[in-house]
């Protein structure tokens, strides 16, 4: 699974914004849930592990002027290299588990739908919690195994195996010692059908580029089926909020 990850966001990191960037009020949905649940303050030294290319973290200074550099960690070059060079996050080439392993002490840590390419969770989530001060907390905000996008159904059945369970993200948390709350957010995309198509045949979740290129090629061809009669593609967008506590 590795390598489908690796080659996925090395050539995804090119249109990355275009294909998620649906719009400003849907990040900002997501931005706005992300600062409530991190109880985020201007002195607090933040960290977002998978950063990507800063799109959530920009989003978030513009709501809460932090007086530290947030610290932006991704394994990918590429990603980072979209961070706008003014902005005050500090890029740290690294992956998850790496940045984890290393001394240093953070105020809240977002993980914003990384959390499942990471095998080795159990390790993260202790070394995390040995990261953070007293009162620190780690959010998790995480897409769940049975999505509900107006994608093709074989794409829809390899989510189910792809995505992390909420209830072991959850028990996982727990066993690392953190005190752990549930919530979600549902949002209501409207996007026209050509975008749509035009982020699926790119590969814009990473489940599908597990796929074969014939497989996509079926699963398109299947797309057009079902939604024959529409331009646009309305549809429910939802995001776990799993926020963990250090007392």
């Amino acid at each position: 699974m590795q390598d489908v990850i690796n080659t996925h966001y090395t050539r995804l990191a090119k249109d990355y914004d275009d294909f998620l960037y649906y719009s400003p009020e849907f990040v900002r949905a997501l931005t706005s849930m992300m600062i409530e649940k991190l109880q985020l303050k201007e002195s607090d030294q933040l960290v977002d592990l998978g950063c990507g290319t800063g799109m959530y973290s920009l989003d978030i200074l513009q709501q809460v002027k932090l007086q530290k550099p947030i610290i932006g960690v991704d394994p990918f070059a590429e990603m980072l290299a979209k961070i706008p060079q003014d902005a005050p996050i500090e890029r740290v080439q690294q992956d998850g588990l790496m940045f984890s392993e290393q001394p240093g002490t953070y105020d809240k840590i977002l993980i914003k739908e990384t959390v499942h390419h990471i095998a080795e969770r159990e390790a993260l989530f202790a070394n995390l919690y040995q990261r953070l001060k007293p009162g620190g907390i780690l959010l998790l905000v995480h897409v769940p195994p049975n999505v509900q996008y107006p994608i093709f159904e074989k794409a829809l059945q390899r989510c189910l195996d792809w995505h992390a369970d909420p209830d072991e993200l959850t028990s996982q948390l727990q066993q690392a010692g953190f005190k752990v709350e549930r919530d979600a957010l549902d949002y209501l995309h409207t996007i026209p059908k050509s975008h749509y198509f035009k982020m699926v045949r790119g590969c814009y979740m990473s489940v599908l580029t597990s796929l074969s290129q014939q497989e996509l090629h079926e699963g398109l061809q299947e797309m057009e089926l079902t939604h024959a009669h529409t331009d646009t593609l309305q549809f429910f967008d939802h995001f776990d909020y799993i926020t963990a506590r250090r007392d």
